[in-house]
């Protein structure tokens, strides 16, 4: 299905099958602007009293959150009854007192928006050595407000909250290392750290949102996007093949970050379309089989 739209989209592909999710959105805008834009067209329309959203800290700045508080202010929408859950945030520090990731996040939009703070919930660790009772709590807060929308970013290294490779430790809600550098570098910046971890949500956690959002821009993220398509997953899984457990995903990404034409990507659609297809046939075949001889041994019962 193709579509043009005032934000200079490119194209917009539906398909049911192609990473055996319900459905998938793949969208190419021509900017980083235009697709930030389209996904403020989707976001808007979770937006409703009761609605759970997980935002990254990475929409601060851009012309996303600059058209949240837009809308707010013309009284568009109202977020006193929206729900917002974090996603990531520093260990080792008292995130209403300490600059983090979340005060970051209070400062530039969420004092904006005018959000009720009772309604609004982060994970936390005080002490990354007795870090237990801390996630176990933030597993109930995620268990209790499922997500409507969840939106993240995939990194410059083909990650997605700082983890690349899906295992059991990154499954759920889980404390992970940063190095020396990015320590150095995220206190020049202001983040009061005292330690170098992070208390994050996992993979799990993402996938129970309603609807997901995967962003993509940059042309060094391209050689990531070829696991949309390429990488069957026979090694050890990337957290880009979550898109093949998720039944309503939608992948934003700019020219630069696009690898595919449109008639290639078309091409790659109908081949996994195929493949699909032919695998599903040989497993209803092989069941069918089964049946058959469990019904004439006698040990059927319908």
């Amino acid at each position: 299905m193709l579509l043009q739209s005032k934000y200079d989209i490119i194209v917009i592909k539906n398909n049911r099958t192609l990473f055996g999710g319900e459905m998938v959105k793949y969208i190419v805008c021509n900017s980083q602007t235009a697709v930030l834009n389209r996904m403020y067209d989707e976001f808007e329309k979770c937006l409703e009293d009761g609605a759970v959203v997980s935002l990254p800290e990475q929409i601060i700045g851009t012309q996303f959150m600059n058209r949240m508080v837009d809308d707010y202010n013309a009284g568009k929408y109202r977020y006193k009854h929206i729900t917002l859950v974090g996603q990531r945030e520093f260990a080792d520090i008292d995130i209403e007192e300490d600059f983090g990731l979340y005060r970051y996040l209070r400062k530039e939009l969420i004092t904006k928006l005018d959000l009720d703070s009772k309604n609004i919930y982060y994970p936390k660790c005080l002490d990354s050595k007795n870090s237990e009772d801390d996630i176990a709590k933030y597993e109930e807060i995620l268990a209790e407000n499922i997500a409507d929308v969840a939106i993240v970013f995939l990194g410059a290294e083909g990650t997605i909250l700082d983890y690349k490779y899906m295992n059991e430790e990154n499954k759920r809600v889980h404390l992970l290392e940063f190095s020396k550098e990015d320590r150095t570098q995220l206190q020049k910046s202001g983040i009061q750290l005292r330690g170098n971890k992070l208390i994050s949500i996992g993979y799990e956690n993402l996938l129970s949102a309603r609807s997901l959002f995967i962003v993509v821009l940059g042309a060094d993220k391209r050689e990531y996007m070829v696991e949309l398509f390429e990488n069957d997953h026979d090694e050890q899984e990337t957290i880009l093949s979550l898109l093949n457990e998720h039944n309503n995903v939608f992948i934003f990404t700019d020219k630069e970050a696009s690898y595919k034409s449109e008639e290639e990507v078309n091409r790659l659609i109908k081949q996994r379309q195929k493949q699909l297809l032919a695998k599903q046939r040989r497993e209803e075949e092989k069941e069918a089989k089964i049946i058959e001889k469990i019904q004439s041994d006698g040990e059927y019962n319908e």
